[in-house]
C-alpha cells in the first residue's frame, strides 16, 4: 500500500512552534488571529508575509516529531511505501524543500518519496497511486475521499473543532492501528 503523509501537523508539531514564535514576535495580536489561515498557507496580509518570511526557514528546521512518529513510520514502511505530499516547497516558501529534506535526513526518517508543493492533494494522490492519504487538513481528506482516495484526518490545533465524516486520528498510535 502506497500511504501519503502530511509532514505539518502530522509528522511534525508544526503548529506548537509556529504558536511559540507569534507569542514571542506578535506584539499586538496581529498574527495570532490568523493562526488557522497560516498553517493552511495562506496569507492574508504584509504583516503576516513578514512574519512567515522572517521565520518559517527557523520554523519548519527546529520543529519536534510528533511523539511515537518515527516509529510508527519505520513499522509501517516495512510493508507500505511512505511518500511525503506536503505543500511545503519552493512556490511558497523559498528554501523549504533543502530544509525539509536535510531535517528528514538528520531525523533518520525513512520514506520512498516526497512530493512537495502539493496543493491539490486529491489529484496528487490520485497521480501518484496513493491509497491512503493523511493530513490535518480536513478539507483536503474530504476531496481526497471524493475522488476514492481513503483518508484519515490527524488532529491538529487548528482543526480539532472541524466535523467531518472522515475517520480522525489523535496520534501516532492510532493512526499505525487503523492503517
Amino acid at each position: 500500500m502506497r500511504i501519503g503523509i502530511d509532514i505539518d501537523d502530522v509528522l511534525v508539531d508544526t503548529s506548537k512552534l509556529m504558536k511559540e514564535y507569534i507569542i514571542k514576535f506578535d506584539n499586538n495580536g496581529d498574527i495570532a488571529d490568523h493562526m488557522e489561515e497560516i498553517m493552511r498557507g495562506d496569507i492574508p496580509n504584509s504583516i503576516i508575509s513578514r512574519f512567515i518570511d522572517n521565520n518559517i526557514i527557523n520554523i519548519i528546521d527546529q520543529v519536534q516529531i510528533k511523539p511515537n512518529a518515527k516509529e510508527a513510520l519505520e513499522r509501517l514502511n516495512k510493508n507500505n511505501k511512505i511518500v511525503f505530499v506536503t505543500s511545503r516547497g519552493e512556490e511558497r516558501f523559498k528554501g523549504s524543500e533543502n530544509i525539509t529534506l536535510n531535517y528528514l535526513k538528520r531525523n533518520n526518517i525513512k520514506y520512498d518519496g516526497i512530493i512537495f508543493n502539493a496543493f491539490d492533494k486529491a489529484k496528487i494522490c490520485k497521480d501518484n497511486n496513493i491509497d491512503v492519504l493523511v493530513d490535518d487538513s480536513v478539507k483536503l481528506c474530504e476531496e481526497a475521499e471524493k475522488e476514492g482516495i481513503r483518508s484519515i484526518v490527524f488532529t491538529s490545533i487548528v482543526n480539532k473543532d472541524r466535523k467531518t465524516n472522515v475517520k480522525r486520528v489523535d496520534n501516532w498510535l492510532e493512526l499505525e492501528k487503523i492503517i
